[in-house]
């Protein structure tokens, strides 16, 4: 007999670094991956439910760098405070359920799992303060247990192994540059900051626009026209580029500035060896 589960995966817009919803048949639970920049839109989704857990992730091509988990009641919302208090995150993974089967102690139960799993496990920094210790009925450790192996499961099938052990791949004001369609921009990541800084001189391709034709990134295309309207932006020879250096909250944030479109910044900014 082989031994079978089945995952359902939805790509928002036919996105492959966009929202992705994950189900398990069987299982109630709801798991939505949300890169930071897309939290506006990820909000918008319907049916999603409110009560579960989540990791805040700085991912690196699979690779992580630093683990957050918590709980939350309000769904997808809960991570407003996150995007404005904590800038070093690049991915969202909740887990979300039914308030029927998902009662508060359970939640609380599962949080205080996952912190200390992630504490025990893996070569990656923690964002997590002190251990919770809730009340967790025994008729409810067996269920919770088996949420956790649930999530474990989920989080290395899209590819974040929390278990893995490695060298942190990106230091502190390390140089990087964008190979996609022969663009000449560079950039530096300071990670203890959380901040990515497109550096004065870099090419910006006016002619993509920011985010998809169906949902523009408005910010981003505001901040080129402006940076235009300054002269900031100016045209040399055919090719826009800045005339100074430019910050962003996150990777991705410049290279959807740069690129246009909807990209992945930890995909799509190399460093200088590769």
């Amino acid at each position: 007999m082989i031994n079978l589960k089945t995952l359902t995966l939805q790509l928002i817009d036919g996105e492959p670094n966009g929202i992705k919803i994950c189900r398990l048949t069987g299982s109630t639970l709801v798991t939505v991956v949300i890169p930071r920049d897309l939290l506006a839109q990820a909000k918008k989704l319907p049916e999603i439910p409110k009560r579960g857990v989540y990791y805040l992730l700085d991912d690196n091509k699979g690779r992580l760098r630093r683990v957050y988990a918590g709980q939350t009641v309000q769904g997808i919302s809960r991570l407003d405070d996150h995007y404005a208090k904590k800038g070093w995150w690049n991915t969202a993974v909740m887990f979300l359920g039914p308030d029927s089967e998902f009662s508060l102690d359970v939640v609380s139960g599962l949080e205080r799992q996952m912190i200390a799993y992630i504490a025990e496990h893996g070569s990656y920094a923690t964002d997590n303060g002190n251990l919770p210790n809730p009340f967790v009925s025994p008729y409810t450790e067996s269920f919770i247990a088996s949420l956790h192996e649930d999530i474990l499961f989920r989080m290395g099938v899209l590819g974040y192994d929390l278990d893995a052990v490695g060298e942190s791949v990106t230091d502190d004001g390390l140089a990087f540059h964008t190979p996609r369609r022969n663009i000449d921009a560079r950039g530096r990541y300071d990670s203890s900051a959380g901040k990515f800084t497109v550096l004065a001189g870099s090419q910006i391709d006016l002619d993509v626009q920011c985010g998809t034709k169906a949902r523009p990134t408005q910010r981003l295309e505001e901040l080129r026209a402006s940076l235009r309207a300054e002269r900031a932006l100016s045209n040399d020879g055919g090719a826009w580029r800045l005339a100074h250096d430019v910050s962003f909250d996150t990777p991705s944030a410049a290279a959807v500035f740069v690129l246009g479109g909807s990209q992945n910044g930890w995909t799509e900014w190399v460093s200088e060896d590769g």
